[in-house]
């Protein structure tokens, strides 16, 4: 849509102006949304370092340390279930964990070309709003991966290393 490496072609490269016109563009959608984000979802979308790779807390380059998928449940025989999705990156810099919560998921997707790989650095992502206008967070790995994860929110907290 925006910044995410499928966006480009051969005939469209990642060249610096176009990829500095694209985050701009990309800015002004989340400028556009932010009212109709959920409070921790906004400060995700929109925080300083999510989009700089010189701050430590950014996603870009980091690993997958853990991708955990559970159903919350509540009810008398605990019948009201909710998927929640978490995960743990460690920082590019190796000096923290990024921890990102998904809250009451209602859809994801996580497809790998190349089974037998880690995902590799998370390259690129993008918060938007999905069609029924909850969050969607798309992210795209070096070896290929890609999830789609639709949620009502997604929290993040940055875990500093002593």
């Amino acid at each position: 849509m925006f910044i995410l490496e499928k966006d480009f072609t051969k005939e469209n490269p990642r060249a610096f102006p176009q990829v500095d016109f694209r985050y701009q563009e990309y800015r002004a959608y989340l400028d556009s949304i932010a009212n109709n984000l959920p409070v921790a979802a906004r400060e995700f979308a929109l925080a300083d370092w999510r989009l700089n790779p010189n701050d430590h807390k950014c996603p870009h380059d980091s690993w997958v340390e853990y991708l955990k998928l559970y159903e919350s449940a509540t009810g008398e025989r605990r019948e009201i279930r909710s998927a929640q999705i978490e995960v743990r990156l460690l920082g590019a810099y190796h000096d923290g964990y990024l921890d990102l919560s998904y809250k009451n998921v209602r859809n994801y997707s996580f497809v790998t070309l190349n089974p037998q790989q880690s995902h590799g650095d998370w390259l690129w992502d993008e918060v938007r709003l999905s069609q029924s206008g909850i969050v969607l967070h798309e992210i795209e790995f070096r070896n290929g991966a890609e999830w789609l994860i639709e949620c009502e929110d997604i929290e993040a907290k940055w875990n500093q290393l002593s």
